[in-house]
């Protein structure tokens, strides 16, 4: 009997989320000292093909990889690569990850194709759904491959001490304090948030060590803490510079000792001589030390050796061809996993290669062999079913479950029928003229939820992360940024998690976790996170780490190098090329071209540290901390007057990049070579729109450039340079293309300007451009091409494309509050069915009074009033539901109240 026919469920895989259905309470215990996701260990975490992935333990960095392989029987097959174009597409995915559906389009458009849908079943199974599908008038006859194999973390320690039992070892890495004699402008910012000093490399014991041009000046300094210790101590080290290299030792060992060149790790032995529990080591110059670790051994202990440690990923199995299962234990991998499915016929195969793109399709018509033996660097359990008769117009589905855990359990979870319960999820009351976005909202959540990966290596751990596309398979603070304010509209608590992994507490070695451009995207998440949960424990929680971020942008932390200049204007050139992500903006090319880094600073950092400042405020406010608003308020005064005294630049309407002279002296503008126009005409120019510090005519000056078909809006939407400019260009990665996220900053921008009419058609227009790709390609693309609106780049982009959730969410979705950055809401609440709302407001008393919008989706039945502390306000409403509600020009605390006419 077919194993689908003992399954009853019902998998709810629409969107789902009410905004103020979701909870306010949250464990910040659960995210202090951790960079992890809070997901279940089964998920879409694989780096190579789509599919279910799971971790048996989060400290090794292995993953076991299953993936469902859909194919024309002796024909076509499908690969479902992650890091390029392989015909698959993330098709639903439930908001806690527990429910994934891939589609694979064997005929396009969806005249033959398979979904896949891996349901977790608890924390040791998984019920893996394949409904395949014939559209066509032909008979069809598919193959299923089902594919499994382990993974090793990059980086993974080939090599392992043989030692005495008596002797002890220590990582060189988990050193107690590490300086540098020179300090260095990533001296508390290392880049992807690893610890100060170190490297990365298979060769090393655990992969990793000390080095980064430790040993080649004097006074770099090095302490652990052991407690006391007698006996010997050793050092495990490579050093490939033919130059020795002398370090003074102290504390437990006080004697001058020297590291010589070694190309392979090598040990130098050195007696301990007291009690002392710490180690502290002075280098004195020479080459460059990679410091592997230490060892205190008994004055009698044998040598150590260095052997190597392969990584074995060939599994033994277990068959049970009646049964239908199969068994695989990997040597490094504490317990098993076991696979079982309902087809027949089928044969068990094992591919010996370590891809399957090429390998795989290539071997297609080998029928016969059991072991398909390729290169041998990797092994791949497949199970091959086939064939799959499907009659013209019609569809068949088939199953199968995997499990982990000890033999007996995981045969017992193969035997029973699993079950999958319903789960009853609130859906969204989506307005009525939200409805022809539902497929691309659909498609840009599951690509959002699918884009985790495992592992990538931060703050000594291995943690499961977000990514912008799985061909970036690592950190990036700026996307990451905007993933989280994207996950605000789908799961709160996985908001959460996107922010914390890029803020580390008070005094750390890194002000936060940087990667990329150094936007700070996450004080404006966390901005949107608080307006929708007021949650005073995240507030807590996240305001240090937020004010670390920011003291290290504003050059106030550690070994920040961003304020150097006497005009008082930022620049991040000395960690990152990029000041705003985008990457050929034009004056930032002009600046690495002329190499000119030291001297011209940027608009946009300074503005976003303004406007940082002001979210500081509020957020210090809400936590009555007087002294730090008189900081904020000196650096907004501070800041807004560099911008404005040295910046603005009348005749082309921007505000300008900054050139300085040798002494950090500003001397002008810069400017483009050829024509000599201002080499800032673009989003960069108009930033300060952003900070709210413009004059009145500024604001009206840089409203029309953006708004302007002349300048910077396009029929796709909102580029970011001016399309005016000499050197504006039609074939660039961002100069010609239109992004989602600067929209989203102007956007917001427009709703503290009132401009709700600018901030419709903004978001109007990129949900129109969005749906027209997505519905088209069924791709969720990077960016869109100014003239035609066509998608480029990533194909399964998610990162900086999630203001598309948030503009659906603020026009749509009932239930949903949308202020701009200038209005913090201190409490808010709906009735039952959305026709009345009363909120707590507070505002940004850094900017002047001025009317501020705010937006809200409310139950279509009804027309509707507002009043701000008693007084009528003006209420806007665009369709049924729609609501644009004008705030008074005041920055005093008051409380909105919205209730139907009479």
């Amino acid at each position: 009997m077919k194993l689908i026919a003992r399954i009853s469920y019902c998998l709810v895989l629409l969107l789902s989320t009410n905004v103020q259905a979701q909870r306010k309470h949250f464990d910040t215990t659960k995210l202090d000292g951790s960079h992890d996701l809070r997901l279940q260990a089964w998920g879409p975490y694989s780096k190579k093909y789509a599919g279910i992935s799971h971790i048996a333990d989060m400290q090794s960095g292995m993953r076991f990889d299953f993936s469902v392989l859909p194919g024309y029987y002796r024909n076509k097959l499908l690969v479902p690569n992650v890091r390029f174009e392989s015909s698959y597409f993330p098709w639903k995915v439930t908001n806690d990850l527990r429910t994934i559906t891939y589609r694979y389009e064997l005929e396009w458009k969806d005249q033959v194709y398979t979904d896949v849908t891996y349901t977790v079943l608890d924390t040791a199974s998984v019920l893996v759904k394949m409904h395949c599908v014939n559209n066509t008038t032909l008979p069809q006859n598919l193959s299923l491959n089902l594919i499994a194999s382990i993974e090793y973390p990059e980086h993974y320690g080939e090599k392992q001490l043989r030692m005495d039992a008596g002797t002890t070892w220590r990582n060189a890495v988990d050193y107690e304090q590490l300086s540098y004699a020179v300090k260095r402008p990533d001296n508390d910012l290392v880049y992807d948030g690893w610890m100060r000093g170190e490297v990365r490399n298979a060769s090393l014991v655990n992969g990793r060590g000390i080095g980064r041009e430790f040993g080649r000046r004097a006074g770099d300094q090095l302490t652990y803490k052991l407690g006391p210790q007698r006996g010997t101590l050793r050092f495990l080290y490579m050093m490939k510079s033919g130059t020795p290299s002398a370090v003074q030792l102290s504390g437990m060992v006080n004697k001058k000792v020297i590291f010589h060149q070694a190309d392979t790790l090598t040990v130098l032995e050195v007696p301990i001589e007291n009690n002392s529990n710490t180690l502290t080591l002075t280098t004195l110059g020479g080459g460059d030390i990679l410091l592997n670790g230490l060892t205190i051994s008994p004055t009698t202990a044998a040598p150590l050796s260095v052997v190597n440690v392969p990584m074995q990923k060939t599994p033994a199995t277990e068959e049970n061809l009646a049964a239908r299962t199969l068994l695989l234990k990997y040597p490094d991998v504490p317990l098993q996993y076991g696979i079982t499915w309902d087809k027949e016929p089928f044969k068990i195969r094992s591919l010996k290669n370590d891809e399957l793109d090429i390998f795989f399709r290539n071997e297609t018509h080998n029928h016969v062999a059991k072991t398909i033996n390729g290169n041998m660097r990797g092994d791949y359990a497949n199970v091959f079913i086939r064939p799959l008769e499907l009659a013209p117009n019609s569809s068949q589905t088939y199953t199968a479950v995997l499990s982990y855990g000890a033999r007996e359990k995981v045969l017992a979870a193969l035997k029973a029928a699993p079950t999958v319960h319903e789960t009853q999820s609130q859906q969204d009351d989506i307005l009525s003229g939200g409805q022809p976005y539902l497929f691309s909202q659909q498609l840009l959540k599951s690509t959002l939820l699918s884009n985790v990966v495992y592992p990538v290596y931060t703050q000594n751990q291995y943690i499961r992360h977000f990514t912008p596309g799985k061909w970036w398979n690592s950190l990036y603070t700026w996307d990451l940024g905007f993933i989280a304010l994207g996950l605000t509209k789908v799961s709160p608590d996985l908001a959460a998690d996107a922010i914390n992994a890029y803020l580390t507490p008070a005094g750390s070695q890194s002000a936060f976790v940087h990667h990329g451009s150094p936007v700070p995207v996450q004080a404006y998440a966390f901005l949107e996170l608080w307006n929708q949960t007021q949650s005073k424990a995240l507030l807590a929680y996240f305001y240090p780490r937020l004010k670390q971020y920011y003291s290290f942008l504003v050059g106030r932390y550690g070994s920040s190098a961003t304020n150097t200049l006497s005009s008082a204007l930022l620049k991040t050139w000395d960690y990152f090329y990029n000041s705003g992500g985008w990457d050929d903006y034009p004056p930032q090319s002009g600046v690495h071209e002329q190499r000119l880094e030291s001297t011209v600073t940027p608009v946009i950092t300074t503005a976003h540290a303004i406007r940082f400042a002001k979210i500081l405020r509020m957020a210090a406010q809400a936590l009555s901390k007087s002294a730090d608003i008189k900081t904020y308020d000196n650096d907004i005064k501070h800041f807004s007057v560099a911008l404005q005294q040295h910046a603005w630049d009348a005749e082309s309407g921007y505000f300008s990049y900054v050139v300085h002279d040798e002494a950090g002296q500003p001397k002008g503008h810069f400017k483009h070579s050829k024509s000599g126009a201002n080499f800032n005409m673009g989003l960069d120019g108009a930033y300060p729109l952003v900070s709210g510090i413009c004059t009145p005519a500024q604001q009206q000056i840089l409203v029309n450039k953006i708004f302007s078909p002349e300048h910077m809006w396009s029929p796709s939407g909102i580029g970011v340079v001016d399309q005016s400019a000499p050197y504006y260009r039609t074939d660039g990665y961002w100069n010609g293309s239109v992004w989602m996220p600067h929209q989203w900053f102007v956007w917001k921008t427009m709703l503290d300007l009132d401009s709700t009419a600018l901030a419709h058609q903004l978001a109007s227009k990129a949900l129109d451009v969005y749906k027209r790709e997505t519905d088209a390609s069924y791709y969720t693309f990077e960016h869109f091409l100014s003239a035609s609106g066509r998608g480029a780049g990533w194909h399964q982009f998610s990162g900086l494309s999630t203001p598309v959730l948030a503009w659906f969410a603020a026009y749509y979705r009932v239930g949903t509050v949308t202020p701009g950055f200038e209005t913090w809401i201190n409490q808010q609440s709906f009735n039952a069915d959305h026709s009345a709302y009363k909120a707590s407001l507070s505002f940004d008393k850094a900017t002047p009074a001025h009317q501020r919008a705010i937006l809200l989706v409310m139950n279509p039945a009804f027309t509707y009033k507002a009043t701000f502390k008693g007084k009528p306000i003006k209420v806007k409403q665009m369709e049924k539901g729609m609501l644009q509600v004008t705030l008074p020009a005041t920055n005093d605390d008051g409380s909105l109240a919205i209730q139907t006419k009479q």
